[in-house]
């Protein structure tokens, strides 16, 4: 009864605290890449669809995390990018929840190339929720996003995301990438009428196989730190992310991606 009655409390307050998204990763910072391109891969480029124009390779990945600790609220992302023309398609599906309660997200989206110096997307996702006994509700949400490559080591870029529902997230965001192993990049936001919210990640990859990433942010849960392991085409990732009231969210993430991006 607890861990149910846990659900059911913390599920709707992370949701209305923080105006993201249920189906939003807490285990690590779903921006991170996102401002760059040497950075950028599939994960990334779910959350700001801008970042599909900079992958020029078929790349696939998987993503888990154990929400809060809570065996009731596990979140799972499948996530994949395909070339076409001047850019690419995106496929997300995400899962969040279990048999008591989930909620399903399914999303289709293309970022292409405006020259070389500009990338476009937009994302399109059919949202369900489902309680048993009580009843389900669908919903759609738009996403798009334009990044900026001011040259070879700033990046900057815009996202807005909005939902049936009537939430409209606005975010902005900038990137350095001092060198091919090390990025560090900075996000602002805000949802409707809530307090605008910043946050700070770095990756630095300190040598080929074994790469770090830490997060900082003015709210929860986008306090995270994280590290990546690199075998041949494969990225695999442990982090976690540290909310103070609700405790850790530990995921992993594992990207195949050939070296295909701009």
């Amino acid at each position: 009864m607890k861990p149910m009655l846990l659900t059911i409390v913390c599920v709707p307050y992370f949701l209305m605290t923080y105006a993201q998204s249920l189906s939003m990763p807490a285990g690590k910072d779903a921006a991170t890449g996102s401002y760059s391109r040497r950075f950028q891969q599939v994960a990334s480029a779910a959350y700001q669809p801008a970042g599909l124009s900079c992958l020029r390779a078929f790349t696939a990945g998987i993503y888990a995390e154990q929400r809060f600790l809570l065996k009731e609220i596990p979140l799972y992302e499948v996530m994949a990018a395909v070339p076409a023309g001047a850019g690419a398609f995106g496929l997300q599906l995400t899962r969040l929840g279990s048999s008591a309660y989930y909620r399903q997200q399914t999303g289709l989206a293309y970022g292409m190339r405006l020259g070389k110096k500009a990338g476009l997307g937009l994302q399109g996702s059919y949202l369900t929720e489902v309680i048993p006994g009580y009843g389900s509700r669908s919903s759609v949400a738009v996403t798009g996003g334009l990044l900026w490559h001011a040259g070879e080591q700033w990046h900057t870029g815009i996202r807005v995301s909005h939902t049936q529902r009537g939430t409209t997230v606005y975010s902005a965001g900038i990137g350095f990438e001092a060198s091919s192993a090390f990025l560090l990049s900075a996000e602002i936001g805000k949802a409707d009428n809530e307090t605008a919210w910043l946050k700070a990640t770095a990756s630095y990859r300190i040598v080929p196989p074994l790469a770090l990433q830490w997060g900082f942010a003015t709210c929860a849960p986008f306090q995270h730190a994280g590290i990546t392991i690199h075998w041949h085409m494969l990225q695999i990732m442990f982090a976690a992310g540290f909310h103070p009231q609700l405790g850790l969210t530990p995921s992993t993430t594992i990207i195949w991606q050939r070296d295909g991006t701009e």
